[in-house]
């Protein structure tokens, strides 16, 4: 795979001859940044500024939030294609890093699928003025390319926009401008999503069962002009995922056992509170579409009631901190 960059719009390039694309695929991974202390903004900007010269992306509310240039990276490889069919892929995949609020980071990877304009494999100045499309040779199912890749575990086999978005995280975290210290011990987490288009679809969004730990998988329908906001909300669900699981599986479990071997669990209960959950900002406020997948996804998951449910837990543990009587020695 060989990688460029650009500074172009996130948009999927449409074809000459007016071909839309018809799938949508896409990986995010979510971390800490390896950084004691809570970038400001002029150093988060500095951080996404992956491309000398071109322009970083950032917004300030209601959370901030800083995208760095797109990078290009050029693949030739078969698609992992589930039960029957064959397919290959050339083209080129987009991916960007995300900083929010200083203190979370995340690696993006996306392209959109189209047919191929023609059955032999044309020079790589074709693919590169569509960037982030691929064009799949051969007739596989759509059905069977998406059930591919959302069950391959070894995604080296296939499209492999696991190492893309991997990729971008290491590029970041190797920074020296970072102390490569964090205040908490806590894992990555991977969302791995894909949507169908086609044209006048409304868009949706289900959540498909994963027996990995850490490890989600997003189905998603749209048209394909909806693939921008698509790639937007899988980031949304990807940090509030992230902070979710964070809490629920890292900061309590670990507060309530040090907590019974009366050790002092303060700052990292501290830490919960005052910078994880100020980032827990639902999608909503985005625009409509972004709204309703929300809400369609929260009717079934309940995820704020669980989240709120973590914090009031947080908050106990806490004050049963601070009246604690003083250990004896």
């Amino acid at each position: 795979m060989s990688r460029t960059t650009t500074d172009r719009d996130r948009s999927p390039a449409v074809h000459d001859d007016g071909t839309q694309p018809w799938l949508g695929f896409g990986e995010v991974r979510t971390c800490l940044i390896q950084n004691l202390g809570t970038l400001s903004p002029s150093a988060s900007v500095a951080l996404m500024q992956l491309t000398p010269g071109s322009p970083v992306s950032k917004v300030d509310r209601p959370v901030r939030r800083v995208v760095s240039p797109e990078q290009v990276t050029g693949v030739d490889c078969r698609l992992h294609v589930a039960r029957e069919g064959r397919g290959r892929a050339i083209g080129t995949v987009l991916s960007h890093a995300v900083v929010t609020n200083g203190r979370i980071l995340q690696g993006t990877a996306h392209v959109a699928l189209t047919e191929a304009t023609s059955k032999e494999r044309r020079e790589w100045r074709h693919y590169l003025r569509h960037q982030g499309v691929v064009e799949v040779l051969g007739s596989p199912s759509p059905h069977n390319v998406i059930d591919g890749y959302l069950a391959d575990i070894s995604p080296a086999r296939g499209l492999d926009l696991a190492s893309i978005s991997d990729r971008v995280i290491d590029d970041v975290q190797q920074s020296d401008t970072l102390n490569h210290t964090t205040a908490l011990r806590a894992g990555t987490a991977v969302v791995r999503w894909a949507a169908t288009l086609t044209p006048d679809a409304k868009p949706t969004v289900g959540i498909a069962k994963s027996d990995l730990p850490n490890f989600h998988v997003i189905r998603l329908t749209g048209a394909p002009e909806d693939l921008p906001t698509l790639i937007r909300f899988c980031e949304e669900f990807a940090l509030h995922e992230w902070l979710l699981t964070t809490v629920q599986d890292v900061i309590v479990p670990r507060a309530e056992t040090d907590i019974a071997r009366d050790r002092d669990p303060l700052d990292s209960l501290l830490f919960a509170l005052n910078e994880l959950v100020p980032l827990w900002m639902p999608p909503t406020h985005l625009n409509p579409d972004m709204k309703a997948l929300w809400e369609a996804m929260e009717s079934r998951t309940h995820y704020t009631r669980l989240f709120e449910r973590q914090v009031a837990r947080i908050r106990d543990l806490r004050d049963q901190v601070k009246i604690r009587p003083p250990r004896r020695f």
